[in-house]
């Protein structure tokens, strides 16, 4: 994968029903006013239809049920066909970062989510690592969504294999290995005739996320601030698929000790773990993207 291209990304208009500008969002420290990130921009302007590029591969494993129902936080159930997917984006010039990119990676479980008033089938995100902290702290306070930090080096080649990495000062905790794909330079070419679709992140169409907001209350350990299930719409974003493949594929997290991954290793020991009964299947897709704040797409479950 290339992190420099040729041409400018094309500018897109916003979406008629995100154009509006929303109500100041505050994050720490709040003294100095409304926070400029991902859903707020100067002067209140949202970033909402401009492109960017965007190459995502996954691999997908049929796991046991009763050991992905184990990590799912309350209200939830894994699905009856346990899959579990290990993806990972590739983003390059989002407008929200000026032109800039980050990568992250995600574990997503086969789930539905079963409240008083909601019950919603679709991947549950475990789990998110994101190589810079931009993204990180206005996704977890305002979405709730559970991202980490980590480093996330461009994707590399191995024979005729694609690999991804995924690491914390220097332990490598994750490698994703798509068999048989040997990356070639970004299509350019065939971004302009591309037509637009409407997918969901990594290419699924008609699946919702689905997420556990969780912020502790202070003082009071144990006892929360937040703690309710999230959901963002299926197909909420405009898309130019460019490219896509699908093969064989492989994933494994390193089992870790305290020392190596100080505030995560229980989360990669809990996913190295889950048994992996057999492959289903590893896919990569390169897309030009509509940004979504998901300021109008994100919504409490009931």
């Amino acid at each position: 994968m290339t992190s420099a291209h040729d041409t400018a990304v094309p500018a897109a208009g916003p979406r008629p029903e995100s154009s509006r500008k929303l109500r100041p969002i505050y994050r720490m420290p709040v003294g100095f006013g409304p926070m400029i990130g991902p859903r707020q921009g100067p002067n209140g302007s949202r970033f909402n239809g401009t492109w960017s590029r965007c190459t995502t591969v996954a691999v997908s494993y049929r796991s046991d049920r009763d050991a992905v129902a184990a990590l799912l936080p309350p209200g939830f159930e894994s699905a009856d066909d346990p899959i579990v997917r290990v993806q990972t984006l590739y983003n390059t010039d989002l407008g929200w970062l000026a032109g800039r990119g980050y990568n992250w990676a995600e574990v997503l479980f086969a789930a539905a989510y079963r409240g008083e008033q909601d019950v919603v089938s679709g991947d549950f995100v475990s789990v998110m690592w994101e190589s810079i902290a931009d993204p990180i702290m206005p996704g977890r306070e305002e979405l709730g969504l559970p991202k980490l930090f980590a480093e996330i080096p461009p994707l590399r080649s191995d024979g005729n294999d694609t690999v991804m990495t995924a690491s914390w000062d220097g332990f490598q905790f994750l490698e994703t290995r798509l068999d048989g794909l040997h990356l070639q330079p970004w299509p350019t070419d065939r971004e302009a005739p591309a037509e637009v679709t409407h997918l969901g992140l990594g290419g699924d169409a008609g699946r919702q996320r689905l997420y556990y907001k969780y912020i502790p209350r202070t003082g009071d350990w144990g006892e929360a601030d937040a703690a309710y299930a999230t959901a963002s719409a299926p197909s909420n974003y405009d898309m130019k698929v460019l490219q896509t493949w699908q093969g064989p594929g492989t994933v494994a997290f390193t089992p870790s000790r305290w020392e190596d991954l100080p505030t995560f290793s229980h989360i990669t020991n809990a996913l190295a773990g889950l048994p992996i009964v057999e492959y289903t299947g590893a896919s990569m897709s390169r897309v030009m993207m509509a940004f979504n704040d998901l300021a109008d797409d994100q919504h409490i479950l009931r």
